[in-house]
């Protein structure tokens, strides 16, 4: 099992390394506020806003600690994808109602002290524009007892939008704001908490992004 483990982490390192050049080649992407969520003991949930498919690799090839992923189900039905998402700690996911499977996952990587990405807004958006935040992130934080860490990305929707078939070059920023304790909070008043720390985060990366 601690053999299993290495080589889990290896190669998710690996795959970090070897998309980090490309990535950072194609977006020239900058990084603000990146934390060292290894100093999180507990579990953690981060939250991003959702531009494109480049957003879970622009979050995590920045994080030395790895974290898991949730993608939709049906991206684990395609032959090869299935085994390497897997590898790289991605968990599928049924869009539209409530997946109990994926939410018994999530719930044993938190009480096991993982870091997950989840978008809110729970697809990518349709025009660059903040969608609707459900409330899972916070009721989930809430529940646990795990802090939210809300990262912004701003310029992945022009490299990449939802109608675009493959990805084209620009100018990516993604900024990482400040724990939120979800201690004595509702899950709305979390939930809004997580948005407005992203839309001020927002505010500021369309300021770098126009000089």
């Amino acid at each position: 099992m601690a053999a299993r483990t290495w080589l889990q982490g290896a190669f998710y390192h690996l795959c970090q390394w070897l998309l980090l050049g490309p990535v950072l080649a194609l977006t020239r992407t900058r990084y603000f506020g990146v934390p060292d969520i290894g100093a999180v003991r507990s579990g953690l949930l981060i939250a991003s806003n959702h531009q494109s498919f480049l957003d879970p690799v622009l979050v995590g090839v920045s994080l030395v600690r790895p974290i898991s992923y949730l993608a939709r189900r049906s991206l684990f039905r395609i032959h090869g994808l299935n085994a390497l998402l897997r590898a790289v700690r991605t968990h599928p996911v049924r869009r539209g109602g409530v997946d109990r499977a994926a939410l018994r996952t999530v719930r044993r990587l938190l009480a096991g002290g993982e870091a997950i990405l989840i978008f809110p807004e729970g697809t990518r958006t349709a025009d660059g524009s903040l969608g609707r935040f459900k409330p899972g992130v916070a009721s989930l934080a809430i529940r646990h007892g795990v802090p939210v860490l809300p990262v912004c990305i701003e310029g992945a929707f022009a490299c990449w939008p939802r109608t675009q078939v493959l990805p084209r070059p620009g100018r990516v920023a993604v900024a990482y704001g400040r724990l939120l304790d979800p201690t004595g909070k509702a899950p709305d008043e979390l939930t809004q908490l997580v948005r407005d720390e992203i839309e001020r985060l927002r505010e500021s990366l369309r300021d770098y992004l126009v000089r």
